[in-house]
């Protein structure tokens, strides 16, 4: 394909082709076209400078087609069908589709928020497959190279060119195993920062936000274990004397069955809101959009009924 000769051509003209080929009349095809006959005239003159070829001849009955005209309509229609497809508005046919898409979330993400998403889009589009990867720290800077569809996680810097919704928000909760001392003493801040606590790293990250809140307080606290799973980490609190700080929704879906005693976090916060997250290049893609839509409405829903009953 010579793009050279291709970009120095009127693609214009094509229809004009196209319809005067159907036509074979220099009246019908400007009133199809919404042109003047001297405008038709002008183009068909054009069309023979651009094939070399006379393409009609005018007889009692109209124009007829040369040869060459001929062998064109042969290619003509399929290719302006091509090059409307090509420029039309993209579709997206939930039922239809066979897409694969990726999403990044932690173990809680998978195991609390996401069955319903899958529910649903089994259900919606049953050819779709999805990938779920792990969530990552530094996800946000390379949520494009990973070829990630959607992240959900809390945000609060992202990079210019990612997209994010907010889901839902929850807060900080402590849990023990049942018959932790904590549980007759009570969870005062500084038996908080005296009791040995369990961290889950995502990421790796040495320190989480708690550890900060407490420096701003002068107050420091001992991790005894540093786990990357959420869930991992409640199993392994259970039989331990270890605290573990995590966000309510994840603590209500598994206090019951990890014997586990949900207690006040014994500092003012204000609570963190999850969003989706998504790279700018995926932005206006129907698809993409309905993916995100659906994954949206379905975690609102699960984190309100979470945190509805927010209580210790």
């Amino acid at each position: 394909m010579n793009i050279s000769n291709l970009s120095s051509t009127d693609l214009n003209l094509l229809p004009v082709l196209q319809v005067l080929l159907e036509e074979r009349s220099v009246t019908r095809a400007a009133g199809r076209l919404n042109l003047t006959q001297p405008a038709i005239s002008r183009n068909l003159t054009r069309l023979r400078e651009l094939f070399n070829d006379p393409l009609f001849t005018r007889t009692p009955k109209g124009l007829a087609p040369t040869p060459r005209a001929e062998t064109l309509a042969l290619q003509l229609q399929q290719s302006l069908q091509d090059l409307s497809q090509l420029i039309s508005p993209a579709t997206f046919i939930p039922a239809a589709a066979t897409q694969n898409f990726r999403l990044a979330t932690t173990d809680y993400g998978t195991q609390v928020l996401l069955p319903p998403v899958l529910k649903r889009m089994r259900a919606e589009a049953p050819g779709v497959n999805l990938e779920i990867v792990p969530w990552q720290e530094n996800l946000l800077q390379q949520l494009d190279q990973e070829g990630i569809d959607l992240a959900t996680c809390t945000v609060e810097d992202a990079p210019a060119a990612i997209h994010g919704r907010g889901v839902g928000s929850d807060r900080f909760i402590c849990v023990v195993r049942d018959d932790h001392p904590l549980t007759q003493l009570g969870l005062s801040l500084e038996n908080y920062a005296t009791y040995p606590h369990a961290l889950i790293t995502m990421g790796g990250a040495r320190k989480g936000a708690i550890d900060h809140l407490l420096e701003e307080r002068g107050l420091s606290r001992r991790i005894a274990l540093r786990v990357p799973h959420f869930v991992a980490a409640l199993a392994m609190i259970s039989q331990t004397d270890l605290i573990l700080t995590v966000p309510y929704g994840l603590a209500v879906s598994f206090a019951e069955q990890y014997k586990l005693k949900m207690l006040p976090f014994p500092m003012e916060q204000k609570g963190f809101t999850y969003s989706i997250i998504w790279h700018e290049r995926y932005m206006k893609d129907p698809a993409h959009i309905w993916l995100r839509q659906l994954v949206f409405e379905e975690l609102t829903t699960t984190l309100n009924e979470l945190n509805i009953g927010y209580r210790v």
